[in-house]
């Protein structure tokens, strides 16, 4: 009688193994939506209110660091150069601030988005 060969069951299973990790990784995939590129772990506030599409996105992590469409960016003067880089037109700006983020940075974000020409500002919350 031939010896039974493991290798393939062992393949199935680090196959299997890799694609769990890979889910793990990229959650949204699950659910089958899109979601946007993230460079920041933002902890959203919780409160009411109805998403937004089509809005460029701002993260504010809680200790200050900050990211424009997933690209991370040095400073608020490097966010502002960027924003006014883009053309925004009518596009509405989304913050997504940390809710242990400073409220002086939220507003100082703001403020950088006004002065790039931004039109308005949406405040994200997390249901």
């Amino acid at each position: 009688m031939r010896p039974l060969n493991l290798v393939p069951l062992i393949d199935l299973f680090l196959l299997l193994a890799l694609f769990g990790l890979m889910l793990a990784q990229f959650p949204e995939a699950l659910s089958g939506g899109i979601a946007q590129e993230r460079a920041l772990r933002v902890e959203l506030p919780q409160g009411e209110g109805t998403p937004g599409g089509g809005a460029v996105l701002i993260e504010l992590s809680r200790d200050g660091r900050l990211a424009l469409e997933g690209k991370p960016l040095p400073s608020l003067k490097a966010l502002e150069e960027a924003l006014r880089a883009l053309p925004l037109g009518d596009r509405p700006v989304r913050l997504e601030a940390d809710r242990e983020a400073a409220h002086g940075q939220v507003v100082a974000v703001m403020e950088a988005v006004r002065r790039a020409g931004g039109k308005g500002v949406q405040v994200a919350v997390k249901k």
